[in-house]
């Protein structure tokens, strides 16, 4: 079976693209990408980036690391002393700033685990006790930790019930009443 499209093809990127509307469907596609490298040099090297791009129609889309307006502040040549908040990052501040992710990560992950193993204990309560919903788990086979999680689970269930019951005991519009 021939095939219906030219499919992915590589392009020049030396020439001008001569179709307008491809010419803007290739700039659209590539600017993210370009930013993209741009905020990785910024993470990866600790440096400070701007890239500004005029769009065919003149519109201007900036990427800035920490901001353009403080990357072109810090390197205008005018005399001033840089604001307080222009200065780039040392490596200390980032290094720190790395580590303060790293351990929310971790807690995240450790929170994610635990709310794991609650869901694991609710369950074997409910399998032990042979009733069909985890609401049905008999509280005093849940320890401390899992007990707040039950009660907020079944308080919005109770919620969710409430809010079906209201729904369908609400008058219904009379079948000969305009609507």
């Amino acid at each position: 079976m021939p095939k219906k499209t030219a499919g992915r093809q590589r392009i020049d990127t030396t020439k001008l693209i001569e179709d307008r509307s491809q010419r803007q469907v290739t700039f659209s596609k590539r600017r993210p990408t370009l930013f993209a490298y741009a905020a990785d040099l910024s993470a990866c090297f600790g440096v400070d980036t701007a890239v500004v791009v005029f769009s065919e129609s003149g519109t201007a889309y900036a990427f800035g690391s920490p901001s353009v307006d403080a990357v072109l502040r810090r390197h205008k040549d005018d005399g001033r002393e840089p604001l307080p908040g222009d200065a780039a990052l040392d490596l200390g501040d980032l290094a720190a700033r790395r580590r303060e992710l790293k351990e929310a990560e971790a807690l995240a992950a450790a929170e994610k685990e635990r709310m794991k193993a609650i869901g694991v204990k609710v369950k074997l309560a409910v399998a032990e006790a042979g009733r069909a919903g985890w609401w049905e788990a008999h509280a005093g086979a849940l320890g401390e930790a899992e007990l707040p999680e039950f009660e907020r689970a079944l308080r919005k269930l109770r919620d969710a019930v409430r809010c079906l019951v209201d729904k369908k005991a609400a008058p219904l519009p009379a079948a000969d009443a305009p609507a």
